[in-house]
């Protein structure tokens, strides 16, 4: 092939062209290299916010779990409170929480629950917490809602109530989801005994005042007395309601403890096995004192939880376990059906300061008290019962009474 020789100028020309073209080839490169560094860059900053607004979140958890359980006190004169800087998965967490008005809790409880905001154990408080994750910080905002609504309270039967000996309630009335036989040996009476008058004033239902001005029996079915429907007969006290009435208590109200508050009991609750026998369960030989040492929230800061199996028989139920500050409150949860008695020579007579639930059937073959609250799926009555519940306040003693959760939640 015969080559051509290209005159000086069209060379520079070829030349600066080639060069051109190199340097925009080159400026393309680098802008590709730029912007991949830059998708690095944003990735990996986008990966250390989600890191750390998840390090946020279980700051939260962490307040809420503190809250229930009594680590942290949902005590307004107490407040500020916070939790110091805590190390989580590869980052940490500090949360601060504060106080707020009664305003800012009424609009955020559930219309549905029997809680009403004039409760005293209704708290709200703000949760903040900050996550950190690296050189990367995230701050989450919660409002907190403590109401006295972890476990039912008073005497509380999600069923049918028979009751075929003297029921005293102080304080408080009988709440059932179905019917309720025995009227008659049902009492309320005053929390605190006082002089005997010849006209005792009416009883105040200190645990769901913001339904029931005064103790009474409540029913989802009907109310009998003597064998007769009180409301059909005319004779019925002018406290007492039921689906004759056309004022039946709320579902909410008679409702069972779910899995996950018996869950949340059982992952905080203390080993019963100092307590079971062939017998049964001994409340006397239950633990006396809380936890000593103060730290994560195993286990509730102020009592005792206890979850039995009771298995395919039924639990018997017995011994005198003192009450506060003989022996701290305890949450006592049956798991089937169980009989109060008086144990193998029968006279260890039930007693317990706290809260019993049985998710079966109660039968009640021996004198029980309890102070603070009772709950049974079903409840047969065929010795002396005694129920005393004195204010939502105090009823809050009872380990799970306490329901801690997020009314609302932004960044």
């Amino acid at each position: 092939m015969k080559r051509v020789a290209l005159p000086g100028g069209q060379q520079g020309f070829a030349l600066l062209a080639a060069l051109l073209i190199a340097a925009i080839a080159l400026l393309a490169t680098a802008t590709l290299v730029a912007a991949a560094l830059s998708s690095t860059a944003i990735s990996a900053d986008d990966a250390a916010s989600a890191r750390a607004a998840d390090v946020a979140d279980a700051g939260v958890a962490d307040a809420l779990e503190r809250l229930r359980w009594g680590w942290l006190r949902l005590d307004p004169s107490s407040w500020p409170a916070a939790i110091a800087l805590t190390e989580f998965g590869g980052g940490s967490y500090s949360v601060a929480l504060e106080a707020l008005s009664g305003d800012d809790l009424r609009p955020r409880l559930d219309p549905s629950s029997p809680v009403s905001a004039g409760d005293p154990g209704v708290i709200a408080c703000r949760v903040d917490s900050t996550g950190v994750w690296g050189q990367t910080r995230r701050v989450v905002h919660v409002v907190v809602l403590s109401t006295p609504d972890g476990l039912p309270r008073g005497l509380v039967v999600g069923d049918d109530a028979t009751v075929a000996a003297p029921t005293i309630l102080r304080g408080c009335g009988l709440y059932a989801g179905g019917d309720v036989s025995g009227r008659e040996w049902v009492t309320p009476e005053a929390p605190v005994a006082s002089q005997p008058v010849a006209a005792p004033p009416p009883v105040p239902d200190l645990a769901y005042g913001g339904l029931y001005a005064q103790a009474g029996v409540h029913a989802g079915g009907h109310i009998f007395a003597r064998g007769l429907e009180e409301h059909s007969a005319g004779g019925a006290p002018a406290a007492d309601s039921d689906a004759d009435s056309g004022d039946p208590p709320p579902a909410a109200l008679v409702a069972p403890p779910g899995p996950a508050v018996v869950g949340g009991l059982a992952a905080h609750a203390s080993d019963p096995t100092a307590a079971l026998g062939p017998s049964g369960l001994d409340l006397r030989l239950l633990e006396r004192s809380g936890p000593a040492v103060l730290g994560a929230p195993a286990l509730p800061v102020d009592g005792r939880i206890y979850v039995v199996d009771a298995g395919v028989a039924a639990l018997a139920l017995y011994g005198d376990r003192p009450f506060a500050p003989q022996a701290c409150p305890a949450t006592v949860v049956v798991l089937g059906d169980c009989v109060a008695c008086g144990g193998a020579d029968g006279g260890a007579l039930p007693t317990l300061g706290g809260a019993l639930i049985v998710t079966g059937t109660l039968t009640v073959d021996a004198p029980l008290c309890v102070e603070g609250s009772l709950y049974a799926r079903r409840l047969i009555v065929h010795a002396p019962l005694t129920v005393s519940f004195s204010a939502v306040s105090d009823s809050a003693a009872a380990p799970g009474s306490a329901n801690v959760r997020a009314a609302s939640w932004r960044e």
